[in-house]
């Protein structure tokens, strides 16, 4: 499994910033799905310290992304922060 979400975590790095490039009718894909496919990973048990980091950095890359076009951050969630000290579960800290 964790090879899995290393693989996955990869291949959104790489394919995001494309698919957010701003073509005649917008982005490919939104920020909103970027977002989606992130939290989902982020839902997975037992993520290590490195696989956090790397979610962490998408998601501050959607976050500056939306900041750039004025776009409000999904209002639906509450900003969170990563506890990242342990290799265990995440920890969950509304900010």
């Amino acid at each position: 499994m964790l090879m899995f979400l290393d693989k996955d975590i990869a291949h959104i790095a790489c394919v995001m910033p494309a698919a957010l490039a701003e073509g005649r009718g917008g982005p490919i894909l939104s920020s909103e799905y970027w977002r989606r496919r992130l939290h989902k990973l982020l839902d997975a048990s037992h993520l290590t310290r490195s696989q956090l980091c790397a979610l962490d950095r998408l998601l501050l890359q959607l976050d500056a992304f939306d900041a750039r076009h004025h776009r409000a951050a999904p209002t639906s969630q509450a900003p969170l922060s990563i506890d990242i000290s342990t290799t265990q579960a995440p920890r969950w800290k509304a900010s």
